[in-house]
């Protein structure tokens, strides 16, 4: 646990907690950025807040197993992940259905989904692995947005 936090009275467990939910939130604002970026409506702020809400989710789930076990009781953390997946799978199909003739957003409810997954990660307290993993979605975006425009003169109008 990094020094400064056990000067401030958390204890070695709540430390490892408030770093996982940072390293959750660093790994949703790096795909966030992107959204940022080309001004569009689903930003920084919500990509931050699912990565945390499925971190926050994550460490919950593994916490009460872990206290449920000492009790003498059965539990399954993983249950709570399949549902945690499940949900974000709900909160892309809301990216995706526009209302509008035309199907779109198909990247937003991806990289939202991706956003749950990078705080599962940090959450279960593998952070550096969010961190590469959002560094790499992130180049992942802009690699394909430079495809998209390149040749964009030459591609059909599709409306």
């Amino acid at each position: 646990m990094p020094e400064w936090l056990s000067g401030i009275g958390f204890e070695f467990e709540q430390g490892d907690w408030f770093l996982r939910l940072v390293l959750a939130l660093a790994a949703g604002a790096i795909l966030g950025i992107d959204r940022e970026v080309r001004k569009r409506r689903i930003g920084v702020r919500t990509y931050m807040m699912v990565s945390l809400g499925s971190a926050i989710f994550t460490i919950l789930s593994v916490e009460m197993a872990q206290d449920m076990t000492d009790a003498g009781l059965s539990a399954d953390p993983t249950r709570v992940i399949q549902g945690l997946i499940g949900g974000l799978g709900f909160l892309g199909a809301g990216a995706i259905i526009q209302g509008d003739k035309r199907v779109g957003g198909m990247a937003t409810a991806a990289s939202l989904w991706l956003s749950g997954a990078l705080g599962l990660a940090a959450g279960m307290g593998y952070g550096v692995f969010a961190i590469v993993c959002a560094i790499l979605a992130a180049v992942l975006l802009a690699v394909s947005r430079i495809m998209e425009h390149r040749g964009a003169d030459d591609r059909p109008d599709l409306r």
